[in-house]
């Protein structure tokens, strides 16, 4: 059996932050993302960068974005 991918297994030194262009105009709370060439995801906060991320492999980012689209009551507000 394989070893599941971790999706966190890369070198922050390598992750390019962007931020979100979901994120608000100067309210301070913008989410940032990091992508990796294999589809890997990271989402961070800019405000606390040292503030641990989550990580996402590209299956999970996919579920996650489409819950959220979906308006899944698990990920609403």
């Amino acid at each position: 059996m394989s070893k599941k991918h971790d999706p966190y297994d890369h070198n922050p030194a390598n992750a390019e932050w962007v931020k979100s262009p979901f994120s608000g105009e100067g309210n301070g709370n913008c989410v940032v993302i990091a992508r990796f060439p294999n589809g890997d995801v990271w989402l961070g906060d800019d405000k606390n960068p040292n503030r641990p991320h989550l990580a996402f492999d590209q299956a999970e980012w996919t579920a996650f974005v489409q819950a959220i689209e979906a308006r899944d009551p698990r990920f609403t507000a």
